[in-house]
């Protein structure tokens, strides 16, 4: 048999044993050997409706658009350029 340990509302540690391991009563233990799709480490877990699902995955917004960082790098490179024509020349 196929099981889980539920952490968190996670799958956090999924494992196999001939019989559902008694263990303390605050850790939670899921048979799983029938369910497809098989749920994987760091799926959630609904409590209400005892159901597993896969994690959404969002990418983040940047900060800055690549426009804004051509133009931030065009700023420093021609401030730099300028600190170095201003500096007097090696001896």
């Amino acid at each position: 048999m196929k099981f889980c340990q539920i952490v968190d509302n996670k799958v956090h540690w999924i494992f196999e044993a001939d019989t559902k391991p008694e263990f303390a009563p605050y850790i939670i233990i899921k048979d799983i050997t029938n369910l497809n799709p098989q749920p994987q480490e760091g799926w959630n877990y609904d409590e209400n409706t005892d159901t597993f699902s896969e994690p959404v995955h969002t990418v983040p917004a940047p900060i800055i658009t690549m426009e804004e960082l051509q133009a931030n790098q065009l700023t420093i490179m021609s401030a730099l350029a300028d600190i170095y024509v201003a500096l007097p020349p090696a001896v």
